[in-house]
C-alpha cells in the first residue's frame, strides 16, 4: 500500500476558537485524517454541544477552555495537552474577532473607531496568535517537529472592497484587516526562523465563508468574485489537511488562499 501523503494519524492538535464558525470544519478535516483534536475557546457555552456533534462524527475531541490573550492560560492549555498525549503536532491559530463575533464597536466608521476596539481586535486576533506560536512553538522546538497554521483573511492580503458593505448592515473595521495583515507578517518571520528546526509555519486565507448571508450584500459579493459565489465553510477542509501533513513538507511561510478568485482579480 502506498503511503498516505495526508495521514494524521497518531498526530494531535489544537484548534483555537472551538465556538467559532470554522473550527468545527478543522476539527473534523484533521479528525477524518487520524488526528487528535483539542478545541479551545473562552466562551465554553457551545462546548458540550460541540463537542457531542463531534463524537457522533468519530471525532476523538477534548475541549478547554483558553483566553488567547493571555500567556498564562495558553501555558495552561499546552500543560493539559503535554500530560494528556506527551506531545503536540499541529496548532492551527483560528480564534478572532469577526462579524459573527465582533467587538463592541465592531461597526463603527474609521473615523470615529474607538481605540479600545482597536486594541480588542488586536490583542486576540494578532496578539492572540502571537502568544500561541511562542508557548505552542517553543514547545514544538524541543520537539524538533510541528506545524503551525495560522489563520489569515482577504483583508490581510487585500484592502475590503468598501463598495460592497452599505446598506447590508455588514462592515470590516480597520483594525480587522490590519490585524490580519500582520498574521501574514508573522506567519512569514517565524516560518524564516523556524523553518531549519523542524517547525513549519504556514497561514490560510479564506475567502467570504457564507453564513446565512443574503440580500444586496450576497449579490455584491457574488459579481465580485470569479467563481461567482461565496465559499462554503467546508471547503477549507482539504488546505488543513494540506497544511498540517507531510503532504506539505516543503511548504514553509506560504499564505494559503483560498477565494474563489478573488484576490487573483
Amino acid at each position: 500500500m502506498k503511503n498516505n501523503l495526508f495521514d494524521l494519524t497518531g498526530k494531535v492538535a489544537l484548534v483555537t476558537g472551538g465556538a467559532g464558525l470554522l473550527a468545527t470544519e478543522h476539527a473534523l478535516a484533521l479528525s477524518e485524517y487520524g488526528a487528535k483534536v483539542i478545541l479551545a475557546d473562552i466562551n465554553l457555552e457551545r462546548a458540550e454541544e460541540i463537542t457531542a456533534f463531534l463524537k457522533k462524527e468519530d471525532c476523538e475531541i477534548d475541549f478547554i477552555k483558553c483566553d488567547v490573550t493571555s500567556r498564562q492560560s495558553w501555558e495552561e492549555v499546552l500543560n493539559f495537552i503535554l500530560e494528556k498525549y506527551k506531545k503536540i503536532d499541529i496548532l492551527i491559530n483560528n480564534a478572532g474577532f469577526t462579524n459573527q463575533s465582533k467587538s463592541k464597536n465592531f461597526d463603527a466608521s474609521f473615523e470615529n473607531f474607538p481605540l479600545e476596539d482597536w486594541n480588542a481586535i488586536m490583542n486576540v486576533n494578532l496578539t492572540g496568535a502571537f502568544l500561541g506560536c511562542q508557548v505552542v512553538g517553543s514547545q514544538m522546538l524541543k520537539q524538533k517537529s510541528g506545524s503551525i497554521i495560522n489563520i489569515a483573511s482577504l483583508y490581510g492580503v487585500v484592502s475590503p472592497n468598501h463598495n460592497i458593505y452599505p446598506g447590508t448592515g455588514i462592515s470590516q473595521p480597520v483594525a480587522y484587516s490590519v490585524s490580519k495583515h500582520g498574521v501574514v507578517a508573522l506567519t512569514k518571520y517565524l516560518a524564516t526562523l523556524w523553518a531549519k528546526e523542524g517547525v513549519r509555519v504556514n497561514s490560510l486565507t479564506p475567502g467570504g465563508i457564507w453564513n446565512g448571508h443574503e440580500g444586496l450584500f450576497l449579490e455584491r459579493f457574488k459579481n465580485l468574485n470569479p467563481i461567482g459565489r461565496m465559499s462554503d465553510k467546508s471547503e477549507l477542509r482539504g488546505g488543513i489537511v494540506y497544511l498540517a501533513s507531510e503532504s506539505s513538507s516543503h511548504v514553509v511561510g506560504h499564505n494559503l488562499i483560498i477565494d474563489g478568485g478573488w484576490t487573483a482579480w
